[in-house]
């Protein structure tokens, strides 16, 4: 009796000894922690609640730096569920990139629209009115104005050099057109210079063709410091003629500004020049006519609105092209 009570107790300490070196060994290995999911989707394993709340709000933060009137949101609250751990997991695994993926960002931008046509962006309200109050202050009947937007992401923002470049290229194309007085042509015929500011139906006088339909100048030879050609207004899309038959000597993209670009040959040394197109119908060493649909109206390259730079070159050098455009 007395030695069955003596294994009945010496079982009980036993276990009692393993159940405590277990239960050590589980406090040692694993952490208590809390389960973490948004929208149903598991984020990982925080600490606690606590430590949710500080990897949010450093979170918030990083968006903040960026722009501090973003607003930053969960579109649902977190839910927590109570685990255990090991130390190794709980170290391991990145939270920071899991909430982030997470979290919603909405951004206030800026437009200033100049005559229906988005211009600049910004993040401040107070620089895209700025913008608008010059522009209203250099050229009296532009229409202009701020558009507010909502977005999820920031995206060409406009830096203040950026800017100030539109702003003086709009002013400059906004100026009132003073017509030079035209050089000679060839046969010593001096013409009247006018603008006629209108739509008509492209009319062929002779062998020389109005290069579009519009006829409206929006900066005009030399309107600014060296501008060589005739800058034609229209909507994007508008069909460009060709001026006079010739070869197409090039037909393409062109760095130094013009954009996708028509050159025409036409002989005796003259070269038109037809930039900012949006499309290009013909191709280098095509022969056109007069009057032949060649391009479309853009703006590609160095321009900030829809229009047709028409150029010409006489013996390679830019001239007047009223010379040339005068009694069309």
């Amino acid at each position: 009796m007395l030695s069955t009570l003596r294994f009945v107790l010496f079982t009980a300490v036993s276990l009692a000894m393993i159940f405590a070196a277990v239960y050590f060994t589980i406090l040692n290995t694993y952490k208590p922690a809390v389960k973490t999911y948004i929208n149903g989707e598991f984020i990982g394993y925080f600490s606690d609640e606590q430590q949710f709340d500080e990897v949010y709000n450093d979170l918030v933060a990083e968006k903040q730096n960026i722009d501090e009137n973003v607003k930053v949101y969960l579109e649902s609250e977190p839910t927590f569920e109570q685990s255990y751990i090991r130390d190794s997991l709980l170290e391991q695994q990145n939270v920071y990139t899991n909430l982030r993926a997470e979290i919603k960002t909405e951004y206030t931008i800026y437009e200033v629209v100049v005559d229906g046509e988005q211009q600049m962006t910004f993040t401040a309200e107070d620089q895209a009115d700025d913008y608008v109050e010059k522009l209203k202050a250099e050229v009296s009947d532009i229409d202009a104005n701020v558009n507010v937007e909502k977005v999820a992401e920031l995206k060409d923002i406009t830096s203040t050099e950026r800017a100030d470049s539109i702003l003086a290229n709009i002013v400059d194309r906004n100026k009132p057109v003073e017509i030079p007085e035209p050089d000679p042509v060839p046969a010593q015929t001096q013409y009247a210079t006018s603008v006629y500011t209108g739509m008509v139906t492209p009319a062929i006088n002779g062998t020389r063709v109005w290069p579009t339909v519009n006829r409206r100048i929006n900066c005009d030879y030399w309107g600014y410091y060296g501008h060589n050609g005739v800058d034609i207004g229209g909507s994007l899309g508008t069909d460009i003629y060709a001026y006079m038959g010739g070869t197409v000597i090039f037909s393409g993209w062109d760095y130094t500004g013009y954009g996708n670009c028509i050159k025409i040959n036409h002989g005796n040394g003259v070269i038109t020049i037809y930039a900012h197109c949006s499309a290009l119908y013909v191709t280098a060493g095509q022969q056109v006519t007069a009057g032949q649909t060649i391009a479309a109206i853009g703006m590609t390259g160095w321009a900030t609105g829809t229009h047709l730079h028409f150029e010409v070159k006489q013996n390679g050098v830019s001239v007047n092209p009223w010379s040339y455009l005068n009694g069309i």
